[in-house]
């Protein structure tokens, strides 16, 4: 993994500044000066209030993300890249900020070959001429962290070299410093800004931008894919060429195709779109639901079709995961909708998800879901719009205090992604059609006798490993017992009412006795003929006659007051 170099301090020192004032000049320039102040960066820049338009009111909301997807894509690769891992984000950012994230452009001006001369002959430690047998000067694609040219290895094998951008590492080393310095302001002085976690967003961030400047990352999940999909002649995978490889160069097998944003664009008579459309949200759901190993970013830019319909998928660099119980949470949550079993998608949905802290309503997150299931469920196929689907799901979700994992947020964006391909390439397309059979066939695979059998294994470990620690366990409660350190601590949650209900009944109880007892205390007073005397009868037993007349009338009274307020 790319370890990013601490630099010295007068170097930060004196880039920080410089980088930020940058940032913020953009901001005010794009009409978002109420962020400035809002992160108070008119403090640190007192230059910024005497910008054009400083003074102008803030831009209407649809009109704010078109020129914050603007600024990002100035301000150069660190927030092309945050913008774009932001997109996921449907459980933060509301819908119309994710579209503009999603037309976030990746694609900048190439940098020269000299410099990819250098960069080269130093990650293999040898001349450009004797590590290739052809370099071709003229890049095939260009974007903000690499490019790609087209080369052939001494033997004659055709290739793809992607090739990083000279000074990428410090300039997003500055960058990261900067956004840790703003998500902390961000903290600070908007407290509604706490529910997004913007120190855990940068955080994110930096482990995922950290695994894309190190391309033995992308060489390593390109193999495990080829080799996930050794079998499937469906697709093509490159093979990558580790001699010519390094942190800083990716050498993998050139394939020829064409991408299918041409394919989208045009209408080839070679290629058969609805079949492509189908074959590529199959190729999608086999990666998430059998492998939990996943393209995240399938973009038409990034996908070749080869002859005979195959696909090939292309840059590696960014990949998801769904651990095997995931998966099959996941499964229960899809056979549960088509099933129409809310609380069996309500337990799903709970596996899934993280409690952030808060009380859980479980009965009213069921009957939120159960809605979702009437909702959709009942609608046909052919009708559902799996864009709103995902969002209302999100939304119910996080309404009920919940967080999802950023793993699941990227296979999200993965489905809707290639549902967005299979739109445009057949308007007939509905992913549901795949969906739903995909992960039927997959439930019953769960059930065949291999498979019980490894998950029976699995769950004998478990319990073999637990009766292992046991004894282990018990000997230190039984050690922290007879020392006197053994502390025991208990809270239930959702017996309130139930307290409060035995507290009113007890109260009955106590003051039930407290009246019967000065009533036949007072009447075997008033029979003894207790002195003071009035009238032949005894004061102190008249007393405790009124008395307890008086505690009866306010038990009366406080008991229709508490019926009224019912």
């Amino acid at each position: 993994m790319t370890i990013i170099r601490q630099r010295s301090f007068l170097q930060r020192t004196l880039r920080h500044p410089l980088r930020l004032q940058e940032i913020a000049r953009t901001l005010v320039a794009y009409g978002l000066a109420d962020w400035v102040r809002k992160l108070k960066l008119d403090k640190v820049f007192p230059v910024l209030r005497q910008m054009t338009g400083w003074s102008e009111g803030a831009p209407a909301a649809s009109r704010r993300w078109v020129l914050l997807r603007q600024s990002l894509e100035e301000l150069g690769p660190t927030f092309i890249k945050l913008g774009q891992l932001l997109s996921n984000r449907s459980d933060l950012l509301p819908a119309e900020l994710l579209l503009e994230l999603a037309k976030l452009q990746d694609s900048v001006q190439p940098f020269p070959f000299d410099e990819v001369r250098l960069t080269v002959e130093a990650e293999l430690g040898r001349p450009l001429e004797q590590a290739f047998g052809r370099f071709n000067p003229q890049p095939q694609a260009s974007a903000s962290i690499a490019q790609v040219h087209r080369a052939q290895l001494a033997s004659g094998q055709p290739v793809a070299v992607k090739v990083q951008r000279p000074g990428i590492r410090y300039t997003i080393e500055t960058d990261l410093d900067i956004l840790r310095y703003l998500a902390r302001v961000a903290e600070r002085y908007i407290p509604a800004s706490r529910h997004f976690n913007p120190k855990g967003l940068v955080e994110e961030f930096k482990r995922s931008i950290t695994n894309e400047l190190d391309f033995s990352v992308e060489r390593s999940n390109m193999n495990r894919f080829r080799t996930l999909f050794s079998n499937n002649t469906g697709i093509r995978v490159p093979r990558s060429f580790s001699e010519w490889s390094s942190e800083r160069i990716l050498t993998m097998e050139y394939i020829e195709g064409t991408k299918l944003a041409t394919i989208e664009a045009g209408n080839d008579p070679r290629f058969d779109k609805k079949r492509i459309a189908q074959a590529g949200a199959d190729l999608v759901l086999e990666q998430i639901f059998l492998h939990g190993f996943f393209h995240a970013d399938p973009h038409p830019g990034n996908i070749l079709v080869l002859e005979g319909g195959v696909i090939c998928f292309l840059d590696f660099g960014i990949m998801g995961r769904v651990r095997p119980a995931q998966r099959q949470f996941l499964t229960d949550a899809i056979v549960g909708a088509f099933r129409r079993d809310a609380n069996r998608v309500t337990e799903a949905v709970l596996g899934l998800t993280r409690q952030n802290g808060a009380r859980l309503d479980h009965q009213r997150l069921e009957d939120d879901i159960a809605d979702l299931i009437d909702e959709y469920v009942d609608t046909a196929l052919g009708d559902v719009d799996i864009n709103r689907f995902f969002l209302s799901l999100t939304q119910t979700i996080v309404r009920h205090n919940l967080e999802i994992p950023s793993s699941l947020m990227l296979m999200t964006k993965a489905m809707l992604s290639i549902e967005a391909i299979g739109m445009n390439l057949d308007p007939e397309f509905n992913f549901m059609d795949a969906v739903g059979p995909f992960t039927r066939k997959l439930f019953l695979n769960r059930l065949k006798p291999g498979n019980l059998l490894e998950e029976g294994s699995e769950l004998l470990h478990d319990y073999g490993r637990f009766l292992r620690d046991a004894p282990l366990d018990v000997r230190e409660v039984l050690r922290l017992a007879r020392s006197g350190k053994l502390r025991m601590g208990f809270r239930v949650s959702g017996l309130e009412p139930l307290r409060q209900t035995l507290d009113a009944v007890s109260y009955r109880l106590v003051l039930g006795f407290v009246l019967a007892a000065l009533l036949v205390s007072s009447s075997l007073i008033i029979q003894a003929n207790v002195p003071p005397l009035f009238r032949t009868v005894s004061v102190i037993g008249l007393t405790g006659y009124a008395l307890a007349g008086l505690i009866s009338m306010g038990f009366l009274v406080a008991l229709l007051v508490r019926t009224l307020r019912r």
